[in-house]
Parts: structure tokens; C-alpha cells; sequence
């Protein structure tokens, strides 16, 4: 058994070491030398003789309600290792785990549909509700912190039992109990499960009379970039002169992504730098078909993260347009997704990226060079239904507004107005007519 136990500790180190050696470049012989002499089975052989003899303790003396084999306890160990680095952002999947994940990020699942992260001891908190996903509909908001699910605690749970809680079959409903910057007391949400597509595009002509554009996406998916230039284009073909790029509640995604959708809008110059561990810079300048230098104004607000953060940071560094709304999130790191011998895997923090201007955000975040409070939340209310059905006309979607939740909320639904996409509009419109 203990062979056996070593050989799959052997195959987890490879694969940690495959994995550096992907990111790592030639360095000097002297740097090698050192660096062998820190990494290594030989060099952790101490402390995994450590773990192996608790193994065998756990194993031959613990008494309780839960069955255990090594494989758990090796699983529990993995995962209070990636735990112990503090980092929201990377985890430990067991093989269920992972295939969940990937399932998740190529953008249709059974689920609330919210970005969430989790540290240590605190509660889960909501990056970004995906729009048009439950969470979004039942009225969550970036940064609301969810301090129980089901009546249970999240303080205590790990991201994947929080992640695994929210999860369920299509039209059950799960119970989260919300604490909220600015609210009192904490209040109980109830969300309907259901089938989470994302549609990662939308665009219209928001001005027919000075031909402003608008464009909004709502997350960097995979191969997303043809989606987004597609749509530009056929802005363009409409005569357009100015645009509005909703980045609002855009929870990040891919790096690639971010790169190439950033450079649609500059002629030249960098869009982000990424530093790893040992100080190396990579820097990324812009890419591919360059669109015209059309005025533009960027959305953001508390829910717009990492990679809508490159981009913001991009744009802004570089002078290129002008960012609208609320002070980004501030997710400055870069992961990468490691998937070990035996179908686990880890998501683990390799680098942290850099604005154009050499400021890291992570923590910070972005602030707006228009500063527009939107305190109800971008089409949002507290805790109520807002954004039902866009097809359906606004008396539609009152009428159902005020069946679930009262005459008072569907009056406030009815006279809303989206105060930052207007701003964004005025903006746009004093510089056409500055031009003219």
C-alpha cells in the first residue's frame, strides 16, 4: 500500500513539474542548479514521509461516522495545501470537480449563474451575476456576500461545497441568505435553478440620430473575439460613428480574449504586461485589425473584472477613450488550469497582469474617469425581478413585477432609467457635435 501510495505522490510532483516547466524559460546553469535543488522528490522527501506516517495514523486508528481510504485523505491533503495559500482565486478539483468546471466555463449549465469567490473563514461573495442567468433576475449584486445557503453557513465551506450547494437539477430552488454593503439587516433570496447559456454579445444602434453605437459583453468566453468584431462591424455597416462598450458586471475570462478585443480599438502601443514568480515580464501589445478611432466610452462598475479590467486599463492608459460608471473590481491575477495524473486538477494564481502604465489593480481595481453611481444596481433592484424576459414589452415586464413583488417595485421598474449608459450617451454626443 505504501508503493502503491508513493508512486501516485511520484505522479502528482511530475505533473507539478511539467507544469512549471511550461511557464518556465532557459535561465543561467547557476539558476538551474538552484532551482533542482528546491523542487524535487528528493527535496520534499522529508515532509512526504510526514504526510505518509499521518496517512498511516489516520488510517489505522481514526473512528468515526465517515469511511475513509487514502485516496480521501490524500484528496483532503491536495486540497488543504492549495487552501493554505489563502488565494480565492486557486483551487483543488477532484476529477467530478474539474469536469464540472470545464463544464461550466464553455458556457451552458444547471445553475444559479453567478461568478463567486471564496477565502478562507469569510462568507462566499458574488463577483458578478451573469446576466440574464437566476441570480441576475432574482436581483443579486456584484460584491453581495452570501452568508448562508440553504440555511447552512458558508463561512465554514469550502468554493467547491459552496459552488456544489448552489448547483442542483433545473427549476429547484435554493435559498441564499444576502448581506449587502449599505444594508442593515441580511435578507433571504430565493433562486430558481435553471439551464445558464450564455449569450456573450449584444449590440444595437442606441442613437439613430448621431449614430451611436452600442455594444456590451458580458463575459470573455472561449473564442469570443469573432463574435465581438462581427458585431462592430455590422455597427459600422449601420453608419456608426460613436460607441458605448458596456463592460458592466463582466465578470473576466479568457486572456487571449481580452488581448485581441482591447486591440480592436488601438492603433498602437501595450495592452497588459503579466509577471510571474520569478519577476519575468511578458508584455502584450496590440494585435490584429485595428477599427478606427471613433469616440469611445467604456461601462464599468463593481462586478467588471480581470480580463474587462485589461481591457479598461488598456483603453484608459492609453488614452484612448473614456471610462464610465463605478470603480472596477480589482481581480489583477492570471491562473492556469493543471489537470493531474489521476483526472484531479488544480486552478492555481501564476502571475499577476499590469496596466499599459505598469499599475497592478489586483485588490484596487479601476477607477472611472466619470464617476456615475448607480444605486440600484445596473437593472436592478433590492432583491427584485427587473430584467424578465427582454423580448417582452416593459408592460409585460411590469405586470409580472408587480404580480411577484408589488406595485411599488413595479412603479420604480417603470420610471428606472439607466443612468450611466446615459451619461455615456451625452458624453458621446458632445464630442460628435465638438467635431462637427
Amino acid at each position: 500500500m505504501r508503493g502503491i501510495l508513493k508512486s501516485r505522490i511520484i505522479m502528482v510532483l511530475l505533473a507539478a513539474l511539467i507544469f512549471t516547466n511550461c511557464f518556465g524559460k532557459d535561465e543561467s546553469k547557476a539558476a538551474n542548479k538552484k532551482s533542482e535543488e528546491s523542487i524535487g522528490f528528493l527535496s520534499n522527501i522529508r515532509q512526504l514521509k510526514e504526510l505518509s506516517d499521518i496517512m498511516d495514523v489516520i488510517n489505522q486508528n481514526y473512528v468515526g461516522d465517515k469511511e475513509i481510504d487514502k485516496k480521501s485523505l490524500m484528496q483532503g491533503a491536495l486540497k488543504g495545501m492549495i487552501d493554505s495559500l489563502g488565494d480565492p482565486h486557486s483551487n483543488y478539483f477532484t476529477k467530478d470537480q474539474l469536469e464540472n468546471f470545464q463544464e461550466d466555463i464553455k458556457g451552458k449549465y444547471v445553475g444559479v449563474g453567478m461568478v463567486v469567490q471564496k477565502r478562507v473563514n469569510e462568507p462566499l461573495v458574488v463577483v458578478s451575476p451573469i446576466e440574464d442567468g437566476p441570480g441576475y433576475k432574482a436581483g443579486m449584486k456584484p460584491k453581495d456576500k452570501i452568508i448562508a445557503i440553504d440555511g447552512v453557513s458558508t463561512y465554514n465551506l469550502t468554493s467547491e461545497e459552496a459552488v456544489d450547494k448552489l448547483k442542483g437539477k433545473e427549476n429547484t430552488k435554493v435559498k441564499v441568505t444576502v448581506v449587502r454593503d449599505g444594508v442593515k439587516e441580511s435578507k433571504d433570496i430565493e433562486i430558481t435553478r435553471a439551464v445558464v447559456e450564455l449569450k456573450y454579445v449584444k449590440s444595437k444602434m442606441i442613437d439613430e440620430n448621431n449614430k451611436i453605437g452600442y455594444l456590451r459583453l458580458t463575459q470573455f468566453g472561449e473564442n469570443v473575439y469573432p463574435d465581438v468584431a462581427k458585431a462592430l462591424e455590422n455597427l459600422q455597416k449601420q453608419g456608426m460613428k460613436a460607441l458605448v462598450f458596456d463592460l458592466r458586471s463582466n465578470p473576466g475570462g479568457a486572456l487571449d480574449q481580452a488581448i485581441k478585443i482591447s486591440s480592436m480599438f488601438l492603433e498602437e502601443g501595450r495592452v497588459v504586461s503579466v509577471k510571474s514568480k520569478d519577476g519575468e515580464e511578458q508584455v502584450s501589445n496590440r494585435e490584429g485589425k485595428y477599427y478606427g478611432d471613433f469616440p469611445l466610452v467604456i461601462l464599468i462598475n463593481g462586478g467588471s473584472a480581470s480580463a474587462s479590467e485589461i481591457v479598461s486599463g488598456a483603453i484608459k492608459d492609453n488614452k484612448r477613450g473614456i471610462l464610465v460608471g463605478e470603480k472596477s473590481f480589482g481581480k489583477g491575477s492570471v491562473q492556469t488550469l493543471v489537470t493531474l495524473p489521476d483526472g484531479d486538477g488544480i486552478k492555481l494564481t501564476i502571475a499577476k497582469y499590469y496596466t499599459p502604465s505598469g499599475v497592478c489593480i489586483h485588490g484596487v481595481g479601476i477607477e472611472p474617469d466619470v464617476k456615475v453611481e448607480e444605486k440600484n444596481g445596473y437593472m436592478l433592484f433590492d432583491s427584485v425581478v427587473t430584467n424578465i424576459d427582454e423580448k417582452g414589452t416593459k408592460e409585460n415586464k411590469k405586470e409580472l413585477i408587480k404580480e411577484v413583488v408589488g406595485e411599488k417595485e413595479a412603479n420604480e421598474f417603470e420610471n428606472h432609467k439607466d443612468i450611466q449608459l446615459d451619461t455615456a450617451v451625452g458624453i458621446l454626443k458632445g464630442i460628435l457635435l465638438e467635431k462637427k
